[in-house]
């Protein structure tokens, strides 16, 4: 399974192709949104074409040493600055690119290129040609990690990722800022350094995090059974989540107030035995609160694992992109199965004019 996501899936299987269908079509809120008059039209379609392709992406480790039987070793930690060539091509929208890097599933801020650099959680940038390869480098002491661990790395690209609707000729992020993911093991030969808390961005946004668990519903199974039967022998195999925002699903965007709270529920359900480690993303930079700034889940047969948390509003932007990453931390206990890192589609957060008091 590692070996397929350091070096299949990022090198030979990440030419994806991203059509223009767009995740406004499939919108569950869609029909909401056209009886309030909200535009609902997919940015991203070619004039007079229901689908096109707009780009493809590939990524993976830069000349990643192999064992006597090819396969990629494991990266190696050894004090200080752990350093990751890697490589990306791309072409089409999916120039515009960037990475979120994850150790043991926890959001690993990380510096571009140089030691220098300043850590982010994202990096983005553009690339100058297509289908070029790109070297490039992470920088980064690991969040986590003792002398004897064997944790996983896992990168994930955004697509497109500078995109936000504007809500005036865009209020959709169609088939944008979706993910795709290459991961290695890292071997620690020591602990991790310590990592300087102030050098690392910090959005304390989120408050009042409970983590619970509810029934699956058939309410549940049937809304999610509009791209196929989805029933409780489906859910053995597959993992499926919902992002609430004031206890309804949101998948294009949604108008905030100034100030207050925004009481949001990311659910998580399926697959049992699975664990994940869950993070919300605030215009690409990951969320903290008192209680941390990501969330273990356990999958359990029949139930829905829930992460309640409130936004601060008065801490938020006037267009902002919100969304949630679930990282398996088990997937190797189950080799048969196709466990992935997940993404919800990008929502927009939007703050009304002062005038109109929204």
């Amino acid at each position: 399974m590692k070996k397929s996501k350091a070096f299949k899936w990022a090198l030979f299987l990440a030419v994806v192709a991203v059509w223009a269908t767009g995740c406004s079509n499939t919108n569950s809120n869609a029909g909401e949104s056209a009886a309030a008059g909200q535009p609902t039209q997919n940015p991203f379609e070619a004039d007079g074409q229901e689908t096109a392709i707009l780009g493809s992406i590939g990524h993976g480790f830069a000349n990643p040493p192999l064992d006597e039987n090819g396969n990629i070793l494991p990266l190696e930690y050894n004090g200080g600055e752990l350093k990751i060539d890697y490589s990306v091509r791309a072409s089409g929208k999916a120039k515009n690119v960037g990475f979120l890097v994850f150790v043991d599933g926890q959001p690993q801020p990380y510096k571009f290129n140089s030691s220098d650099a300043p850590y982010e959680y994202m990096h983005i940038f553009d690339l100058a040609e297509d289908d070029k390869d790109t070297p490039f480098a992470f920088v980064f002491t690991p969040v986590t990690g003792k002398k004897g661990d064997t944790l996983q790395v896992s990168i994930a690209s955004v697509y497109n990722p500078a995109f936000i609707p504007d809500m005036k000729k865009t209020a959709s992020y169609g088939g944008y800022q979706t993910t795709l993911e290459a991961g290695r093991p890292l071997v620690f030969n020591r602990d991790a350094d310590p990592l300087d808390v102030s050098s690392i961005p910090r959005q304390e946004v989120l408050s009042h995090v409970r983590l619970s668990t509810e029934p699956v519903t058939q309410e549940l199974l049937e809304k999610h059974s509009v791209m196929g039967q989805v029933d409780m022998e489906a859910l053995d195999k597959n993992v499926y989540s919902d992002l609430y925002i004031e206890g309804d699903v949101r998948q294009d965007h949604f108008q905030v107030e100034r100030s207050g709270t925004l009481h949001v529920a990311f659910k998580l359900f399926g697959h049992p035995g699975m664990r994940y480690r869950n993070t919300f993303y605030l215009n690409h930079k990951a969320l903290a609160g008192k209680d941390g700034i990501s969330f273990e889940t356990a999958l359990t047969k029949g139930d829905v694992t829930v992460i309640d948390a409130e936004l601060e509003l008065e801490k938020l932007e006037d267009f902002n992109t919100f969304y949630v990453v679930s990282v398996p931390l088990n997937a190797d206990d189950f080799p048969d199965d196709v466990v992935v890192l997940m993404k919800t589609p990008s929502l927009l957060l939007y703050k009304g004019s002062e005038q109109s008091g929204r």
